[in-house]
């Protein structure tokens, strides 16, 4: 059995990096990468399986983090009493949302790397556990506080899916347009603003 070389899975991520945010996922080529990792493509299908196992292996952890902190932050606001929940629901701990920006800028290239090669499906397949979790939380809120948006027609699965989607979407455009950090931050308060005074009109919490 051959001996693996100790760090050649880290120089080929590092490689892979570079070649997938300058070539796109389809057009990375594993023969540049495993060439600039001085070794050979066998060491690419040892350690990762295939193209796509090298790209997970790049960006799984962070997403991976993510969804957790966000399922934590959903659950800490869930477990609060319903009277809680109905006054603080556009109030609830504003330093999440810097966090999250935070968060991505942290991990900036693999969030690049999610966007800039989103022909993969990863990025798409982040945004809708994302979503699912949103929709979710969103629910529970509903029936917890018995809030009537639902049972009156105002809200139904597809909008809250919909508005979900488009203020998830519109928060990782900080990424496509390569934001700096200070601007990506009042970007989102705004974006949150918008979106707050529509969800407030839909769960009649501005009557």
């Amino acid at each position: 059995m051959a001996k693996r070389v100790e760090g050649r899975s880290d120089r080929l991520l590092e490689c892979a990096r570079a070649e997938f945010m300058e070539m796109g996922y389809q057009e990375a080529s594993l023969r540049v990468i495993s060439a600039k990792a001085d070794t050979t493509t066998g060491s690419i299908y040892t350690r990762f399986g295939d193209k796509e196992g090298l790209f997970h292996a790049l960006v799984d952890d962070t997403v991976s983090e993510l969804l957790a902190w966000f399922r934590v932050g959903q659950q800490e606001f869930a477990d609060k009493p319903a009277e809680d929940q109905q006054s603080e629901v556009f109030t609830y701990r504003p330093d999440l949302w810097d966090q999250l920006v935070d968060f991505i800028y942290a991990h900036w290239d693999v969030f690049r790397l999610l966007v800039r090669c989103s022909d993969i499906d990863c990025y798409e397949d982040m945004l809708h556990e994302i979503i699912e979790i949103e929709t979710q939380y969103t629910y529970r809120f509903i029936e917890t506080t018995g809030n009537d948006a639902v049972t009156s027609g105002k809200l139904s699965a597809m909008m809250i899916h919909i508005l979900s989607n488009a203020f998830y979407s519109g928060l990782f455009e900080i990424v496509r347009h390569e934001m700096p950090q200070n601007d990506a931050h009042q970007y989102v308060r705004q974006l949150r603003r918008f979106f707050v005074q529509g969800w407030a009109d839909l769960l009649g919490e501005g009557e």
